[in-house]
C-alpha cells in the first residue's frame, strides 16, 4: 500500500512556504499550507490483492491577503498536477480574523 504523506510534504515544501500536516494554534509564518490525507482507500481483486488506491489530499492555504492566498493556490495546483493529482474542489472560506483561507481537494488514482 502506498502512503502519500511524505511525498506530498516534500513536494509542497519545494514552494518554500510553511508546510505542516497539522494546523498550529497560532500562525507564526504566512503563507501557510496545511494538508491531510482525506481518503486513501484501496480497491482489490478477487484474490484480495491491491489493484489501486483512491487518494484524496486536503490542502488548506492560509495567507494575510486574498491575492497571496490565490497565488499560493496556483503554485500548489501546479505542483500537485506535476505529481498527477487533479484539483477536484476549491473554495474560499470566510475570513478568520485577518487571515484568508482557501480549502482545496486533490485526487489521484494510484495503481
Amino acid at each position: 500500500m502506498y502512503l502519500p504523506k511524505s511525498d506530498i510534504y516534500n513536494s509542497l515544501k519545494q514552494l518554500n512556504y510553511y508546510v505542516s500536516q497539522t494546523q498550529p494554534s497560532e500562525f507564526t509564518e504566512l503563507p501557510a499550507i496545511i494538508f491531510s490525507v482525506g481518503n486513501n482507500s484501496i480497491n482489490t481483486d478477487l484474490d484480495n490483492n491491491i489493484l489501486s488506491q483512491d487518494i484524496e489530499i486536503i490542502v488548506d492555504i492560509w495567507a494575510e491577503d486574498s491575492v497571496t492566498a490565490s497565488k499560493v493556490l496556483s503554485q500548489v495546483e501546479n505542483i500537485m498536477r506535476i505529481n498527477l493529482y487533479n484539483m477536484s474542489f476549491s473554495s474560499d472560506v470566510p475570513n478568520s480574523g485577518n487571515l484568508y483561507h482557501i480549502n482545496n481537494r486533490f485526487t489521484k488514482l494510484y495503481s
